[in-house]
């Protein structure tokens, strides 16, 4: 069932800034001797447990897949999870946090133009206008246009397979709600391929003992998993069930905007007039996105 294109929105604005988040327990259990890969890892780990306790106590029939789409949810997890995460700790790893940031969110160019060819979604001028609007809001609010650093050919490279890796994940999950899975059943499977991916990457015999060291470690990194993972990805899978796929990336480019804020506020970290201008482009496309073209659409469609 096609969800109001109104509340999926605010699902996808919710999702985006729960992601928001991210550096208050990254900075946190970075402090603590984890590295990123075993955050990565924690973070399915601990997701996948949540998830399977929620799905279980909501219907046990949801974790029944067919076989021949375990392709699709194998893709979702590993490159959608494992490949995103990996390319932006290694973008990080060679230029500025700013740069591996806004290369990030190339995401929303390769969902619109992977949704032309898989999903049929028209190409229109105001989706254009705030894929665009959005980018280079994200380009201010990182502080891109401020920085004179130059950027090298593996970091651009790297940079850009984070964008597609990102990108997978709305392609994946509308794939596989158009099959008819359920929310929870994407993102349980998701996140167990996630976890699968992850092993290879991480000592996890190390990971384990420095988790369960103190309960401060132990308490953030849950925390991390329920607010920063699980809510998130089943707000912003359920959105997905009621936008175009190509319209919930350029939606969810408020996560900057919201870790901005929360370090601004948190963390005493400056906010510039390039910040503001970031801030008010990025709004500006979902407003363009979900007001202004979503009623002339519904208008098209009720004379059609």
């Amino acid at each position: 069932m096609k969800r109001n294109s109104s509340l999926s929105a605010v699902f996808i604005i919710a999702a985006a800034s729960l992601w928001g988040t991210a550096g208050i327990f990254v900075r946190t259990l970075d402090g603590c001797g984890l590295t990123s890969m075993q955050l990565v890892f924690e973070r399915a780990v601990f997701s996948l447990m949540i998830l399977g306790a929620i799905t279980l106590f909501k219907d046990p029939k949801l974790f029944k897949i067919r076989l021949k789409d375990l392709w699709c949810f194998a893709g979702s997890g590993i490159i959608s999870i494992v490949m995103f995460n990996y390319c932006y700790y290694k973008t990080m790893e060679l230029t500025s946090l700013s740069v591996a940031a806004v290369l990030l969110y190339t995401a929303p160019f390769f969902v619109v133009i992977m949704s032309l060819f898989l999903f049929k979604e028209k190409l229109t001028l105001k989706k254009c206008a705030a894929c665009i609007c959005a980018f280079i809001g994200c380009c201010f609010v990182s502080g891109l246009f401020a920085s004179s650093q130059r950027i090298t050919a593996a970091a651009l490279c790297y940079g850009l397979l984070t964008g597609l890796g990102y990108s997978f994940y709305t392609i994946f999950g509308q794939i596989l709600l158009k099959k008819g899975y359920h929310s929870l059943t994407v993102t349980f499977y998701t996140f167990l391929f996630a976890a699968i991916g992850t092993v290879p990457l991480v000592n996890t015999a190390q990971t384990v003992v420095i988790t369960f060291s103190s309960a401060k470690i132990f308490t953030v990194a849950l925390l991390m998993a329920v607010i920063n993972t699980v809510l998130p990805y089943i707000l912003y899978t359920n959105g997905l069930a009621g936008v175009d796929a190509s319209k919930a990336p350029i939606m969810a480019t408020v996560e900057p905007v919201v870790a901005t804020v929360i370090g601004t506020v948190v963390y005493r970290e400056k906010i510039t007039v390039g910040t503001v201008i970031g801030i008010a482009l990025v709004l500006s496309a979902v407003v363009i996105l979900n007001f202004k073209a979503g009623n002339r659409d519904e208008k098209l469609k009720a004379h059609s």
